[in-house]
């Protein structure tokens, strides 16, 4: 394409993510990013080589990832075969997504119809390396939205409260090789841009019942690992304590309509904190107290 950064030698754009089993969301994230991307540019790292993935998956691409079940070292590991893959696949991709199955990247409707059109409308000197879009945590309020989500429906037709959290700004969009931190939430490139009209939707707790089937899924995950390496008490999950977490945010309300957060995106650049010297940063800011609402331009999109 004239005048910008795309190389014709190359497709434009392809999405990445891991996956054990949480089949909803595989659903999920196949049907956006296959409309965005193209089903044929999807790559799935099938943890455990899960038949049920390779279904739900038809058309994408599967990769047989073995599965330990001890999980030692499993966020480093994972991360680090997804840095690789991303960087890989940047030899014939112009722009690849990396992210967690429960995570979209959305672009502002009123701004660009999809997320291809939005990165190659940038002049090639003014293209960021990586993008960051401003991380929502979509959080169910069941008093609030008490409609169960449908298949056939987008989940933010029924689900549009959210809070920020600069812990999902994470660098996702990438046109450069890349090594993600464990979790994504950090990469090797100190150069990245918090995109005033991209938006990282986490989708962990966008329905009550859920969420909480979920994290006992995740606790039974951690009795079995415990079971393996010999021990009777298996350790604290972070899904445990983000568990509670999300009881008490799905009790509160909006306090507005509105995605305009520009004070909390200069917050979250300014208390960026360095956490390998010369190396990975995080954004600073933290987590909204409060619960907003998409507007709803935002609710055909996932």
């Amino acid at each position: 394409m004239a005048g910008t950064i795309m190389d014709e030698t190359k497709a434009p754009g392809a999405a990445v993510t891991m996956i054990k089993g949480d089949y909803f969301f595989l659903r999920r994230w196949l049907a956006y990013y296959g409309a965005q991307f193209g089903r044929e540019n999807l790559f799935v790292l099938s943890h455990g080589n899960d038949p049920e993935t390779r279904r739900i998956a038809e058309g994408a691409n599967v990769i047989h990832v073995p599965y330990d079940e001890s999980r030692t070292k499993v966020e480093m590991r994972r991360w680090a075969i997804q840095s690789a893959f991303t960087s890989g696949l940047l030899r014939y991709y112009n722009w690849v997504i990396c992210g967690d199955v429960d995570e979209v990247v959305l672009v502002d409707p009123e701004v660009a119809p999809d997320l291809l059109t939005y990165v190659t409308s940038f002049k090639p000197r003014y293209t960021p390396a990586v993008f960051c879009p401003l991380g929502i945590e979509i959080i169910h309020n069941p008093a609030i939205e008490p409609d169960p989500v449908a298949e056939d429906a987008p989940i933010l037709s029924r689900r549009r409260l959210f809070r920020l959290n600069a812990n999902y700004s994470k660098p996702c969009l990438t046109r450069s090789p890349i090594q993600f931190s464990p979790g994504g939430h950090s990469c090797n490139i100190h150069k990245r841009t918090v995109d005033p009209n991209l938006y990282l939707v986490h989708l962990r707790f966008f329905d009550h019942d859920t969420t909480m089937a979920r994290l006992e899924s995740r606790r039974q995950m951690k009795v079995l690992e415990a079971a393996t390496i010999g021990s009777d008490k298996p350790r604290r999950s972070t899904w445990e304590k983000d568990g509670e977490t999300y009881e008490r945010l799905s009790k509160l309300e909006p306090v507005a309509e509105t995605v305009d957060f520009a004070e909390f995106r200069k917050l979250m650049v300014e208390k960026k904190r360095e956490v390998t010297p010369g190396g990975h940063w995080f954004f600073g800011g933290g987590r909204s107290k409060e619960l907003y609402r998409l507007p709803e331009r935002f609710t055909g999109l996932v």
